[in-house]
């Protein structure tokens, strides 16, 4: 559960990233090219994530429970504009709300509307990093957020194992400190049948939360750095990196799987 201060910077850090991608894509032009979003250009990026507002905002806003809300359609005119208007109706729609009550997600072990308030807040600044690096600006992210933000990434999008799949631990572990926290990882392979879908899958490359392990490698730097990194917008510093790189090789592999 997020707590209702967590919920308030949580909306604040939405305002300020959404208003700093309007600056920055003004800056940059509506058809400047993303370098961390090979294909897109500036345009692209404000309508998939002012398109992603506005369908969390119906998903809290309608109630919807047991199944998702349809995606809005693109924008006629204006883009800007249309951004503006969707970010300011959802956090209007996010404090009218009851965050308590029972909402879809797509989380396996979540299921309150509070959930959409913390995600959009990473969605928001991700994008909104996207954006300023689009206009040759850099981004910058609070450290209790971006923290937040290797928790959320971890838990919830590269070590969340789908109750119909098996999963066999590998025997390589890293660990990523930053900014006073210590998350560790094992090496994994995952492999089952989707049963909505009835993909499969064998052997997957996927990681493990063992905050236990004995690291065969330590990634160290701060939190900004080690947020931005896993969400592919930045680098590690070759000294921020020790031990076996190979296996921090394999958490960029999985992250960059997870984040698609």
């Amino acid at each position: 559960m997020v707590s209702p201060m967590d919920t308030d910077f949580y909306m604040t850090t939405i305002r300020h990233d959404a208003e700093a991608m309007v600056d920055a894509a003004r800056a940059a032009g509506l058809d400047a090219e993303v370098p961390t979003c090979p294909g897109w250009t500036v345009r692209d990026l404000m309508v998939h994530t002012g398109r992603v507002h506005r369908h969390k905002t119906e998903v809290v806003r309608g109630g919807y429970v047991d199944s998702d809300a349809a995606f809005p359609p693109r924008p006629d005119g204006d883009v800007l504009e249309w951004f503006v208007g969707g970010f300011d109706e959802m956090l209007d729609v996010f404090n009218k709300a009851d965050l308590d009550a029972p909402s879809w997600t797509w989380c396996d072990h979540e299921h309150n509307a509070d959930w959409w308030v913390r995600r959009m807040a990473h969605e928001t600044a991700i994008h909104g990093a996207d954006a300023l690096i689009a206009a040759e600006r850099t981004p910058t992210v609070d450290d209790w957020l971006a923290i937040d933000g290797v928790d959320e990434i971890l838990d919830e999008m590269m070590t969340g194992i789908p109750e119909w799949g098996t999963v066999k631990a590998g025997i390589k572990t890293v660990a990523l400190d930053a900014g006073g926290r210590r998350w560790g990882l094992r090496t994994a392979t995952f492999s089952g049948v989707g049963p909505d879908s009835g993909t499969a899958h064998e052997g997957l490359v996927t990681l493990l939360r063992d905050d236990a392990v004995d690291p065969d490698a330590v990634v160290r730097t701060d939190p900004e750095t080690l947020y931005l990194w896993l969400w592919g917008r930045g680098e590690l510093p070759s000294e921020a990196i020790a031990g076996d790189r190979s296996v921090v090789d394999h958490v960029r592999a999985v992250a960059v799987e997870a984040t698609q």
